[in-house]
């Protein structure tokens, strides 16, 4: 029976796995002092010569299993155990197992033992204990050779467009987190024959979510990534400018991988050289991974699956990582993948609120269902799952208000128009008051209000009191943000679309304040790259830089940002259509301290006032007798100061 195109790709994927698990079991085995590496050649797994280190040809005999106990030991392995059963053809070259003849088996060390403690029998001892797959490669393996053998009539399209010098391919596999697994895939080079510098073609984070290692001595190669999901939330335009932008600079390939349902924009399906699609997860291929990583036969757990009456497609590749572990039965891994998909089921997409991707359960892969809030989760929930605190204002007339009998309680709503020592801020506030009322007539367009602005000043000022008082002001919501809370997750990716998810409930909630707390944390790039991770901090300042661009296009949102130390900023972010607006708040003079009583006490004032001691009473009013000293104490100093100045010691 011919091989079909589909199962070609796939036996060279896994074989890449496979090789790639041995050359890192070979890699730790040098760690451990029982093999030497020389690099010699082009491949980073293939330009290895691997020979049995002078040490090791000393202390192992060749009886198997005491050396099976001293490579246990060595290697750290809790117990030696028979690698897993798969179904990788190792009569392919790429694959085969070392043999006489081969270079990198005949190599031995120049010990006593050389004639049976070769390669060949060190490796034998190494590869008992080799890992089982990694369930997300190999899932993401049968997605691509799926892919490729749905679309493609032949491998001769496929290698036609690969050997072009700057090919652009689309690869479609409607299954979250498959953009970040491909993007891992091709780093660490089990998809191509060289690991990959991943370059982000809309300046996003790197496709894998990791922040780049560059300490990396081997050969890499540079390729140009698009996320679907980040295609899907960006206007055409932007998309063409960025692609434009990808080609004309340094030739690499460009690679789109895209998990959304929908279909992206033609100027993407459109403009590709080649397209290569495939559907969700389905019984055989779920079954395929678990053939592949716990040995389970084909038949054995598709007939679980039929008994069960599982539906595999809504599962996510972290799912299986969950599931998929050594030393389960298939049985238990399906009765774990049934629970995370019943739990699932009834929330499906809403752990990516507004397309954060890291802060959901099964986030991180930003298909185009999460590119908008879930209408099936509420605002406070929503809100926790981005960092996000909603403040709703207070309404002139609310009930509540108009119900209670305490009139203090309604002058403690605080708005600008009440507040004192703001100056500059307050007129800003005043003048946005009426160009949003003109704005809901359309009678003045978005674009031309002046909607960001930078407060800063020592702390204790009141810049969060202000955006508060904004928000009942112009009577819209307030969303409450850091710069800190961004910067929790700590990998670029997680921050970057923490970053991109705050603007983007902001703008589901239009018209919105957002409120940016510690804005000189995220940094400048004005330090002349000497800093370890520059590229961090470059990365994430362009995102904002990116975002309140994109705030000035997307009607409804007012930006306020606040900070101690504005010199910390970046300039960019200070320029126009930026936070262009900049009110330093001083600390507060006598007049404005007065302003600010008068505004916590409200109708008390006066009663405070009534009570205050006037100038006559404060002169007739005698100190109090102190209470707290030691009985004697006084008379005991009194002696003591004559006693030194008769002595002549001054006091």
């Amino acid at each position: 029976m011919m091989e079909t195109l589909e199962h070609r790709i796939r036996r060279y994927l896994l074989a890449r796995l496979r090789r790639r698990a041995v050359v890192d079991l070979y890699e730790r085995a040098a760690v451990a002092g029982l093999l030497d590496g020389r690099f010699m050649g082009d491949d980073d797994i293939s330009g290895t010569v691997w020979n049995v280190s002078p040490a090791a040809s000393r202390f192992l005999a060749g009886a198997r299993l005491r050396d099976q106990e001293i490579v246990r030991r060595l290697m750290g392995f809790g117990e030696a155990r028979r690698e897993v059963e798969s179904t990788f053809d190792w009569s392919d070259p790429a694959i085969a197992k070392p043999t006489k003849g081969r270079k990198t088996s005949t190599l031995t060390s120049g010990g006593t033992n050389s004639s049976s403690v070769d390669f060949s029998y060190v490796s034998v001892l190494l590869r008992e204990s080799l890992p089982a797959p990694n369930p997300l490669h190999v899932a993401v393996a049968l997605l691509v050779a799926r892919a490729i053998g749905t679309s493609l009539p032949d491998l001769c399209v496929l290698t036609g467009v690969l050997q072009t010098t700057t090919p652009f391919v689309l690869i479609k596999a409607p299954v979250q987190r498959f953009e970040a697994g491909l993007g891992m895939m091709l780093e660490d080079g089990l998809l191509t024959p060289s690991r990959a510098v991943l370059e982000d073609v809309m300046r996003d984070g790197p496709l894998s979510g990791r922040y780049p290692d560059n300490r990396r001595p081997r050969p890499q190669r540079a390729i140009k990534t698009l996320a679907g999901s980040a295609v899907a939330k960006a206007d055409d335009k932007t998309v063409r400018r960025q692609l434009r932008q990808a080609m004309l600079s340094d030739p690499a390939p460009i690679v789109v991988a895209d998990e959304t349902p929908l279909a992206l924009t033609p100027v993407v399906t459109e403009t590709v050289d080649l397209v290569v699609e495939c559907g969700r997860l389905d019984r055989d291929m779920l079954a395929d991974v678990l053939h592949v990583c716990i040995g389970t036969p084909l038949e054995e757990s598709l007939a679980l699956m039929n008994a069960m009456g599982f539906d595999p497609s809504s599962l996510s590749l972290d799912d299986l990582v969950l599931a998929v572990r050594p030393r389960r039965s298939a049985e238990e891994v399906l009765n774990v993948l049934v629970m995370l998909a019943d739990r699932f089921a009834a929330d499906d997409g809403s752990e990516k609120t507004v397309g954060g991707e890291g802060g959901g359960r099964r986030g991180s892969g930003g298909s185009r269902a999460g590119a908008a809030p879930s209408q099936k989760r509420d605002d406070k929930t929503g809100s926790q799952d981005v960092g996000i605190e909603i403040i709703e204002p207070v309404l002139t007339g609310d009930r509540k208000l108009a119900r209670t009998s305490e009139p203090q309680k309604q002058t403690s709503v605080p708005s600008v128009e009440t507040l004192s020592g703001y100056g500059e801020a307050r007129e800003w506030a005043t003048d946005l008051k009426t160009d949003l009322d003109l704005w809901r007539d359309a009678k003045l367009s978005w674009n031309e209000m002046s909607t960001k602005l930078l407060l800063s000043g020592p702390p204790g000022t009141g810049k969060t009191t202000y955006a508060k008082a904004l928000c009942n002001t112009l009577q819209v919501p307030l969303l409450v943000t850091s710069v800190a809370h961004w910067l929790e997750p700590g990998y670029l990716g997680d921050v970057l679309k923490r970053m991109s998810a705050a603007f983007e409930l902001a703008s589901s909630k239009a018209p919105a304040i957002l409120f940016i707390d510690e804005l000189d944390n995220i940094g400048s790039r004005q330090t002349g790259g000497g800093r370890p991770y520059d590229d961090y901090w470059t990365s994430l300042i362009n995102r904002l830089l990116q975002l309140l661009d994109g705030a000035t296009k997307t009607e409804g949102v007012v930006v306020v940002a606040a900070t101690n130390l504005p010199e910390k900023i970046d300039p960019a972010l200070l320029r126009s259509g930026r936070l262009e607006t900049h009110v330093r708040i001083p600390l507060p003079d006598l007049g404005t301290l007065v302003g600010i009583l008068g505004h916590h006490l409200g109708t008390d004032l006066a009663d405070v006032m009534s009570s205050a001691p006037s100038a006559s009473s404060r002169h007739r009013l005698k100190p109090p007798k102190a209470r707290d000293h030691v009985p004697g104490q006084l008379r005991r100093t009194s002696e003591k100061r004559k006693a030194d100045k008769a002595k002549g010691v001054k006091p």
